[in-house]
């Protein structure tokens, strides 16, 4: 079990001092000081697990079961009974296995954090994966593709994000800032979109930049993309037309083989749409768009379930299941985002499962296409079970996405900095993701783990 102690007046340090001698001699773990003041001592031998609440890590043992949250209106807003459940060690042993929804020409595959699903209520992480296999003709092969930010124009994040729709799951992507010549967002797969821009977002909403220095950022760009064997392109996105000394750097690029482009930025307003259509011209589409209004319908059997949040696309709140729209797809294209979906409470040891399914306007087809699977779950109500048994691969993406501002709730609330902010969180994930790599020997894990340690250290 756990002890808790409020103290309402703390004059010195040997007060906190004797609270942690007390502990030690009844036999309790080392003190946890909540942001709230409360301090939380772990019984040794005790099993439990590490929650995150708005107030710090707390420690909760097995006997403290939290009470469900009724929602007694469909428009009430969600409340989950606990905080983010974490092992108490800090590392996480298990990784997710793929359920895999399929029609011809498109997959996507699920990826949830949980097999195992509090018995008191409260959500799951799943990370989508949606994989449109390119048929002969229907897509370009991949491309290095490096933007460079050169300014503070308001519609940049816009028009880098119809860059990145431009491209397909061969492509690889850098975004260089030319305020202090720097990586924002390292050489990555396109597939991870949403995770590029949320860094490029949380980039420029940065208090120093540094200074500018455009010659040094290309060759920053030349570096990136440099390969043999694909095309290379640099867009370059501006608040101001180039100085000539500019376009001679732009146009060395050009006469080394790579792909330039420029395009001028400005306030978003009315003419935003043609600047986007400029960043088309100068990125060509991976391929032809091959689906039309894509969408995933999670149901929770028992109901409801509902989404409450994704890192990309749109959620929209069902009566008694959540939806996502994702939009078109284009052939060859690869994307990665991430969803809170809610679980209601239940049983200990009863079966639980979300049906996902999915439909689409298939374009080759002339007609719509529907498909579903189902992600198996079961009930529990032994919270260190449940946080021994969590996936370390969704989880670990989940949160730099949080650290990232691209899933604004999912650890802690809204008040993300009450809890002093979710980076050293997210750098204790990827580190556990690279031991268990390590451990298992699987190559899929660490590529994740260095992508992850990656964005961590170029967005600081």
């Amino acid at each position: 079990m756990a002890l808790r102690i409020t103290p309402h007046r703390v004059r010195s340090s040997a007060f906190t001092a004797a609270l942690a001698l007390g502990a030690w001699i009844s036999g309790c773990g080392g003190p946890q000081l909540a942001r709230d003041g409360t301090f939380t001592f772990q019984q040794k031998g005790a099993h439990g697990a590490a929650v995150l609440t708005a107030n710090g890590v707390e420690y909760h043992d097995n006997t403290e079961v939290p009470v469900p949250v009724v929602h007694r209106t469909a428009d009430e807003p969600w409340r989950a009974p606990m905080g983010f459940i974490l092992p108490k060690d800090g590392r996480f042993t298990k990784t997710s296995s793929p359920t895999v929804l399929s029609t011809q020409g498109l997959s996507i595959v699920l990826r949830p954090s949980d097999t195992r699903v509090p018995a008191w209520g409260g959500e799951v992480l799943v990370r989508v994966d949606v994989i449109a296999p390119a048929a002969e003709g229907t897509a370009r092969w991949g491309e290095n593709v490096a933007i460079v930010i050169d300014g503070e124009a308001e519609d940049i994040p816009e028009l880098a994000d119809t860059a990145l729709a431009q491209l397909a799951g061969r492509d690889r992507v850098t975004i260089l800032d030319a305020r202090g010549a720097r990586v924002v967002v390292p050489s990555m797969p396109a597939s991870h979109r949403s995770m590029a821009i949320a860094a490029l977002r949380n980039h420029l909403h940065a208090d120093a930049r540094g200074s500018r220095d455009f010659r040094a950022t290309l060759a920053l760009a030349k570096t990136a993309i440099a390969s043999n064997e694909v095309t290379q392109r640099v867009l370059v996105l501006s608040d101001k037309a180039l100085a000539k000394v500019d376009v001679e750097s732009v146009a060395e690029l050009a006469s080394r083989g790579i792909q330039t482009g420029a395009v001028l930025g400005g306030p978003l307003d009315d003419n935003t749409p043609d600047r986007m259509a400029e960043v088309r011209e100068a990125v060509p589409q991976a391929g032809m768009t091959t689906f039309r209004d894509v969408r995933l319908m999670f149901e929770g059997t028992p109901a409801p379930s509902h989404v409450l949040e994704a890192s990309g696309g749109e959620s929209r709140w069902k009566l008694d299941a959540g939806e996502l729209v994702l939009g078109n797809v284009r052939a060859g294209e690869s994307r990665t985002e991430v969803l809170r979906v809610t679980v209601p409470a239940w049983v200990p040891g009863e079966k639980f499962h979300f049906t996902v399914t999915a439909t689409a306007d298939d374009l080759a087809w002339g007609g719509p296409r529907e498909f579903r699977a189902e992600v198996p779950c079961v009930y529990d109500d032994d919270i260190e079970r449940i946080a021994k048994s969590r996936h370390g691969d969704v989880i670990a993406y989940a949160s730099a996405m949080a650290t990232l501002r691209r899933l604004d709730q999912a650890f802690v609330g809204g008040d993300v900095s009450r809890a002093g902010g979710l980076r050293k969180l997210a750098e204790m994930h990827a580190q556990s993701m690279k031991l268990l790599a390590r451990d298992t020997k699987d190559f899929a894990i660490q590529e994740q783990a260095d992508l992850l340690v990656a964005i961590l250290g170029a967005t600081k």
